[in-house]
């Protein structure tokens, strides 16, 4: 713009002829040619204060009777106004320019000039609406890719979080009775207790091997694929009477008394919250097998209270104090908080903590009826 306007300004100023005019003309047609240009070569980056001062030379025009350069100019600035300023600006500089084409028509004393101004005119504001209209469509897009960039990160966050909520819930549980059952078998003098105790430890390692087989599948394909006459403990599955099976055997093999009350109708639950109990109960099983008292009583209480499930575990408190982080060194911190995560994903609650000597887990999950 800059460019175009220094050298059509320097052409019009040579063919300027200053014996066809008065000094005062002269003067008027030069002013005017300066105010012209000088207007253009803003608009690409004040276009309202271009589209401002340009009211001077398009005044200027009707005293000295020279349009053509300022119709070059206006039809130019028409383009950018239009396209570029606000709809309230751009009616009144629309507003501006048929008037002074009307204005023209009446100083000249001719309707020709309403053809030969007002279609430039016309076709310079129909230019400007079809740019406007791309440049609002391209920041349309360019506002809907970002908000898709934003689901996209967030949905991969959500990804990974879950895909980590898995991780713990089935390698924790089994690895956890592994190393359990590892740590009391050195202390065991027995051979055939010692022989049952690397069974479990087996068993154990197999099936968490089995589960996490299952959810690298349910990764590489989809969760259709899943088998459903799959042995495993159901944590994948969401089988929630193998699951408890499997729970109750890891208890019992890590030497604890365990009391087990579940009520039927859970197979026609949703299979979001069929899931979300199971990776629960999976969970308050690791943390009994952490944290209790070997030998001690335990509770797995499971049930259906109108449209809420009911998940209940106690387990007794150690004696001490507190709990080592190099006695347990498999302990993340990130159980009893996935619990609440997948908790209120599902608009239920959890609440946990001692209570008269026993740790205590509570939790709700509301569900509608399929």
């Amino acid at each position: 713009m800059v460019l175009f306007a220094a050298i059509a300004l320097f052409d019009d100023l040579r063919a300027l002829n200053p014996n066809d005019h008065t000094p005062t003309a002269v003067a008027l047609v030069v002013t005017q040619m300066i105010l012209s240009y000088g207007s253009l070569a803003m608009v690409a980056w004040r276009p309202g204060i271009a589209s401002t001062l340009f009211l001077l030379p398009l005044f200027l025009a009707l005293l000295t009777h020279n349009y053509a350069f300022t119709l070059i100019c206006a039809v130019i600035i028409a383009v950018a106004v239009v396209s570029m300023l606000p709809r309230a600006l751009t009616l009144a500089y629309s507003v501006i320019l048929a008037a002074w084409t009307v204005a023209i028509v009446v100083v000249e004393s001719t309707t020709d000039a309403l053809w030969l101004m007002g279609t430039p005119l016309v076709v310079g504001v129909m230019i400007g609406v079809a740019l406007r209209f791309f440049v609002i469509q391209h920041r349309e897009n360019k506002a809907r890719l970002r908000s898709v960039e934003a689901a996209h990160q967030q949905l991969r966050e959500q990804e990974r979080l879950e895909l980590a909520r898995d991780l713990h819930d089935v390698v924790a549980h089994e690895l956890t009775l592994v190393t359990m059952q590892a740590a009391g078998s050195h202390r065991q003098k027995d051979p055939a207790v010692l022989h049952e105790t690397i069974s479990t430890m087996e068993n154990a390692a197999r099936s968490g091997l089995q589960e996490l087989r299952t959810l690298l599948h349910i990764l590489r394909e989809s969760p259709g694929a899943v088998s459903r006459n799959d042995n495993s403990s159901g944590l994948t599955t969401g089988s929630l009477k193998n699951l408890m099976a499997s729970l109750t055997a890891s208890l019992s093999a890590a030497g604890f008394s365990v009391t087990v009350n579940v009520h039927n109708g859970f197979d026609k639950l949703p299979t979001t919250v069929r899931g979300t109990a199971a990776r629960i109960l999976q969970e308050a099983t690791t943390n009994i097998i952490k944290y209790a008292p070997s030998g001690s009583d335990c509770l797995l209480f499971l049930a259906l209270d109108a449209n809420v499930v009911l998940i209940r575990t106690e387990n007794q408190l150690q004696h001490s104090s507190g709990v080592s982080s190099d006695e347990y060194p498999l302990t993340s911190g990130y159980g009893l908080h996935g619990i609440q995560e997948r908790v209120a994903l599902l608009n239920g609650d959890a609440t946990y903590g001692p209570d008269h000597g026993r740790w205590v887990l509570d939790v709700r999950i509301p569900f509608a009826n399929a």
